[in-house]
This record gives C-alpha cells, structure tokens and sequence, in this order.
C-alpha cells in the first residue's frame, strides 16, 4: 500500500478567500473606471460624426465636380452638422437637400474654460465651438470645392478651422476636428491634459 505525502493538498480556505478578495476589489476598479468612460464614448461619438460628415463631404465634392457645402447647427438640441451638394454650375441639375447627422445630446460644440488651441493654431473665437475662418460659428458659406479645397463663399479662398466638441464641465471629453483649408485635409484631435497647444491635444 502506497504511502500518501502529506505535502500533496489543495487550496486552504485562507488562499481561496484571498484569492476572491482580489477579483472582487479588481472589478470594482473597473465598474468606478466605466462611469467616466460612457462620457468619453460619447464625446469619441460625436468626433468620429462630425469628421466623418467632412470627410464625406470632401470626397463628394472631389467625385462629383461640385461644391459642397457644410452648416453647424449650434442652436439645436441635440446639435447637428450638414452638407448640401450644390447644382453645377449652369446646369438645370436639382437642388438636393440637406444631409443632417445628430451628435449625441449630452455633447455640444463647445470650448471648454482652460482647454487650449490645437497645435493646427487656427483659433478660439473665444471660445466658441465652431471657429472657422476666425468667425465664430463659421461664415455663412463654407464650401469644398472640386479640387476638395475648404473655402468661402467664392469657391477659391480657402479657409481654415477648428470645430471643438465636449460635454459641459468635463475637460476629459474635450475633443477637436480641424479643417486644413488649402488641402481640406480633416484632422481629430483629443484632449489629454495641459495647457500647452502642442502637448494638450494627441491626435
């Protein structure tokens, strides 16, 4: 008969509770640390919208041959941002309507207190969350044009802007698209902490 050694055992139930104690203390963590982030979505959300309504509306006016024109609507609630394809030039072609996409409610065009520039440098408006062409809220007529420029309203001065975004009182979700208006390149920047331009925003 083989001789059992006492060495050979399972956990003891001071392990097993250690053990648990750790798991358990771990997904607190997580669950405190996921509170902050739906913000942060929302704020990425709200990015990735206004972007992607830029991108789209460049990409039409190069395809298309045409002008494209952009609008923020910084009075509604939720706010949006749109783009009309514009007829061609001497053409009987229709008037499309407008193409309006929603940015999360609880996010606005805005710039938060004590959140700087982006390293593009292309202005505050102080503080206003759409500055293009140093005009709060952007001029009347902001266009790409077939060459995909970002221009005025004479389809050949090219302009340059930020569009800020963020949830009120929340530095964490201060977020950025800018407009490089000579290339009509659309750049997304996030906030991460500063007061230097250049080391504040990550694209």
């Amino acid at each position: 008969m083989r001789k059992r050694n006492q060495h050979e055992r399972g956990f003891s139930l001071l392990e097993a509770l250690v053990v648990i104690g750790i798991m358990f203390t771990l997904a607190g963590i997580a669950v405190v640390k996921s509170f902050g982030s739906m913000e942060g979505y929302q704020a990425n959300s709200a990015q990735d919208i206004v972007a992607g309504q830029l991108r789209l509306a460049r990409q039409l006016a190069v395809s298309q041959r045409r002008y494209v024109k952009i609008q923020f609507n910084t009075g509604s609630n939720p706010m949006t941002v749109s783009y009309q394809v514009q007829p061609r030039l001497g053409s009987a072609d229709p008037v499309l309507p407008w193409v309006t996409s929603t940015i999360p409610r609880q996010v606005s065009f805005m710039q938060e207190n004590g959140v700087p520039d982006t390293p593009m440098g292309f202005g505050t408006c102080s503080g206003a969350g759409v500055c293009i062409a140093a005009v709060g809220g952007g001029p009347a007529i902001m266009q790409f044009n077939s060459s995909g420029q970002f221009t005025d309203s004479t389809g050949i001065n090219p302009i340059n802007g930020t569009i800020f975004l963020g949830i009120s009182n929340q530095k964490a979700t201060a977020r950025a698209v800018t407009i490089m208006g000579a290339t009509g390149r659309v750049r997304p920047y996030t906030y991460v902490g500063g007061s230097s331009s250049l080391t504040a925003w990550t694209e």
